[in-house]
């Protein structure tokens, strides 16, 4: 009798571990990342209005953001053995780019350390959602 139970016991943990296992096997192991143009627009407006920046509305933040979308998709490559280098925050070609479409297509003007603010911010927004690794240096030298 007691050898029946052990064995029936033996078998329903068998049956639980491979339904375990199944089910491990359907979930992914991590949370994908996710990029969400509202979510950034929130936490930029809130980084502008702590640092007393009140000059932007929530409408110029989204438009800066949609704009600095579209710069990164007109640099996205055909193929990928040749990467193409972007920078989170921003550089001067792209705080160009987004001024010159926003000016151009809006006919709204921004300051350049607004812009720049904004893209700072939302590279803050991609490091707290783990979008981005640590800063390295551009120039190929170690950080001290």
């Amino acid at each position: 009798m007691l050898a029946l139970v052990a064995l029936l016991a033996g078998v329903f943990l068998v049956i639980l571990a491979l339904v375990v296992w199944q089910e491990a096997r359907r979930r992914p192991s991590y949370e994908p990342l996710e990029y969400v143009v509202e979510d950034a627009v929130k936490h930029v407006e809130a980084g502008l209005q702590s640092e007393g920046n009140d000059r932007l509305s929530r409408a110029d933040v989204r438009r800066i953001l949609e704009w600095e979308v579209f710069y990164l998709q007109g640099l996205a490559q055909d193929d990928r053995k040749n990467p193409v280098e972007t920078i989170a925050g921003g550089h001067e070609a792209s705080i160009e780019y987004i001024s010159e479409q926003i000016a151009t297509k809006h006919g709204v003007s921004y300051s350049h350390d607004d812009v720049e603010d904004v893209l700072r911010l939302e590279a803050d927004y991609l490091y707290r959602i783990g979008a981005v690794g640590e800063m390295v240096d551009p120039d190929g030298g170690e950080d001290e």
